[in-house]
């Protein structure tokens, strides 16, 4: 029996507007007032005859004027005017919303002014009032509004300074950007940053004498395999001109049978020594041609040793000059954020 009682006294004492599920007439017709406005108005959830009204989506223009269909309403839970040409002016319809939990005034022409006629919005939890003209001299207030828990200030001119006092008065908000905490946040990573960079910097250190070593090394090389093309390239004329003599001696021995063969008088003897001479000439042509074509074979795999010597010798030169570079600039990045992090904590 007595849980039966308490049962009772508990569903009599839950708030009218989440008890009843069918809309005051006084609802419905600011909800066809929001809608012809060019607004959205609905029931917050099945069981919360609460109103959201919102006009950021609108086709129609929405102005201080439009808000004065709001005066008076209440059970309003939300409203967004999001981007839409509400002033200071038109506030003064939203400062008798006393049931109004979130507030929307992103991108409007709303002031400090605007702001220092919503005190009375004790049930207010959210306030967005991103890319206006507020700044710090709503601060006391936005301190006013006991109950908000969540705030947005981006593009606006709050400051650090004019958020420090707001903090103070209400501890559980949370302030979207919070720039104390950001700026922490930002002199942690510029502090670690120069610490990585300093890092960076003496790995650098250690590592330019060993690119130099390699870059060295790779220039002996080079001239190593420059030495060993320039000995078989100097083969190779030289076999060209054992060619060149060889045939200058075959086309002497040549002319001495051709003068042998129009004198008929020329011994077989000295004819058969002079046909003899030019097959030994042509012989000896031969075994020139074949020794330089020996001698060009060995220049093109010693060309390509050079050739790839020399990519690999301008390859360690360049990756010295990129290291030294590469400090110089890291150098720089770390005194940089060093001074970044100083200046942050100033």
């Amino acid at each position: 029996m007595k849980l039966a009682s308490f049962l009772l006294l508990t569903a009599f004492a839950v708030s009218p507007a989440f008890a009843q599920e069918e809309l005051s007439e006084a609802d419905k017709a600011l909800i066809k007032a929001v809608r012809d406005a060019g607004g959205q108005a609905m029931q917050l959830a099945k069981n919360d005859t609460r109103l959201t009204i919102a006009f950021h989506l609108s086709d129609k223009k929405v102005t201080d004027e439009t808000l004065k269909i709001l005066a008076g309403a209440g059970n309003v839970y939300s409203l967004n005017l999001r981007g839409t040409e509400v002033t200071d002016a038109g506030l003064a319809h939203v400062a008798g919303l006393q049931d109004l939990t979130r507030l929307h005034l992103e991108k409007t022409a709303v002031t400090d002014a605007g702001l220092a006629q919503l005190k009375g919005l004790q049930k207010l939890e959210y306030l967005n009032v991103y890319g206006t003209a507020v700044s710090d001299a709503a601060v006391s207030d936005i301190a006013a509004l006991k109950g908000l828990k969540k705030l947005f200030v981006w593009q606006t001119k709050v400051t650090e300074a004019g958020q420090k006092p707001l903090k103070q008065a209400l501890p559980e908000l949370e302030v979207v950007p919070d720039f104390a905490r950001e700026r922490a946040k930002a002199i942690l990573e510029a502090q670690r940053a120069a610490e990585d960079a300093a890092k960076e910097v003496e790995e650098l250190a250690a590592l330019i004498p060993k690119t130099e070593a390699e870059a060295k090394a790779a220039a002996d090389r080079l001239a190593e395999a420059k030495q060993k093309f320039d000995a078989e390239n100097g083969a190779v004329q030289q076999a060209t001109a054992g060619v060149k003599q060889a045939e200058k001696a075959l086309a002497g021995a040549n002319k001495a049978v051709a003068d042998l063969k129009n004198n008929a008088d020329a011994p077989k003897a000295v004819v058969d020594a002079a046909n003899k001479a030019a097959a030994d000439s042509k012989a000896a042509v031969d075994a020139a041609k074949k020794a330089e074509a020996a001698a060009k074979k060995k220049v093109e795999p010693a060309k390509k040793a050079m050739d790839a010597a020399k990519k690999a010798a301008d390859a360690a030169t360049k990756k010295v000059a990129d290291t030294k570079k590469k400090s110089e600039d890291t150098i720089k990045k770390a005194v940089e954020l060093k001074k970044k992090a100083a200046e942050l904590q100033k």
